[in-house]
């Protein structure tokens, strides 16, 4: 393989990338300290999917799962118009970081979506016992974009 054969290859690899990568993955992308924390969900105890169901061990509180929640649906549909109705953000990038983190305890999960708009099923904590939880929800139903 010549130098020039090796470099277009490498040109349309990034060409693809960038073309199945939505604008609004810049977000996550340039916010590493928001990734990791929700991420941090992912891999806790009691985090797990169950029967086609997300559990969703969070934070004592969800204090900060909500209000990054509440920030991302009111900016993301600046960037896609999907967020303004029908997709929820916060779940998007939760399953983004679910599909390319393999020590997700969601990642097969996510990885079995095909790329488009899909709906993910999840529970959360509503009681917690200190750092336990001790009861979930009921399921709730999201639209997400999987990419």
């Amino acid at each position: 393989m010549t130098k020039l054969s090796l470099n277009l290859i490498i040109v349309q690899a990034a060409f693809l990338l960038t073309a199945a990568t939505p604008k609004f993955h810049e977000v996550l992308k340039n916010s590493p300290n928001f990734a990791r924390y929700i991420y941090s969900n992912q891999i806790q105890q009691e985090s797990k999917v169950e029967s086609g169901v997300i559990y969703t061990r969070q934070h004592p509180g969800a204090e900060a799962e909500n209000g990054f929640a509440e920030v991302l649906i009111q900016t993301m549909h600046l960037l896609d118009s999907r967020f303004k109705t029908e997709v929820n953000p916060y779940w998007t990038f939760q399953i983004r970081l679910a599909r390319v983190n393999s020590g997700s305890k969601w990642h097969s999960y996510a990885k079995g979506f095909p790329a488009g708009v899909q709906t993910i099923k999840r529970r959360k904590p509503t009681r917690w016992l200190s750092e336990r939880v001790t009861e979930w929800s009921n399921i709730a139903e999201y639209k997400v974009i999987v990419y």
